[in-house]
């Protein structure tokens, strides 16, 4: 963030590129939650691992929409420039 403020010619408002680089961080969840399997292994789950399928399927869900709200949000701002 730091590195795209300066290329932001220290305005203190956040350029699109600030926007997007955090709303797809934080769209994006770990795709293999470690601490969740451990839990479930250790409460004697079956198939402790059966949760990875569906953190891989939120994560993209999450990261596609993340892209398209950061470019319906561009596109708004150039229309109105």
């Amino acid at each position: 963030m730091e590195e795209l403020g300066k290329l932001n010619h220290g305005s203190t408002s956040a350029s699109n590129a600030m926007c997007n680089f955090l709303i797809l961080n934080i769209s994006s969840l770990q795709l293999i939650p470690v601490n969740v399997i451990a839990f479930r292994s250790q409460y004697g789950s079956v198939e402790p691992t059966a949760i990875v399928g569906a953190g891989i399927v939120a994560t993209t869900i999450s990261t596609v929409t993340a892209i398209i709200f950061c470019k319906m949000m561009d596109r708004k701002k150039t229309r109105r420039a």
